[in-house]
């Protein structure tokens, strides 16, 4: 595995994100409540820019009547089509089972951020 040193950990507040390019991939990385996310900065639908989108949350699925918002600042929306991610995972909100964007570990190493690829 390839290690990756991307910034440093205060460059980013939570729910900001930030492309950077490595090697010849685009990955964004997403500061969430709960940590470092890592996915690759194209969406699967038509190519759009993924760091381009808004991070928010989403409705979920629920029961006739019922409104579930979750997921604050842990969806990313691709800005072309709308398409939704959840930046743990990579999957698709609408249909995880066969829509995803690929992923990257991410770890702090001392102040840094780092991916591995």
């Amino acid at each position: 595995m390839e290690k990756h040193v991307l910034c440093d950990k205060e460059k980013l507040e939570i729910g900001d994100k930030e492309i950077f390019q490595v090697g010849r991939i685009s990955i964004v990385l997403i500061r969430t409540e709960d940590g470092f996310h890592a996915m690759r900065n194209v969406c699967p639908h038509q190519g759009g820019p993924l760091g381009k989108g808004a991070l928010q949350g989403a409705a979920l699925p629920s029961d006739v009547g019922e409104y579930c918002y979750d997921k604050k600042r842990d969806v990313l929306y691709c800005p072309w089509h709308h398409w939704d991610f959840d930046v743990k995972n990579g999957c698709s909100i609408r249909n995880p089972e066969s829509v995803k964007v690929k992923t990257y570990k991410v770890s702090v190493e001392e102040e840094s951020v780092v991916l591995y690829k």
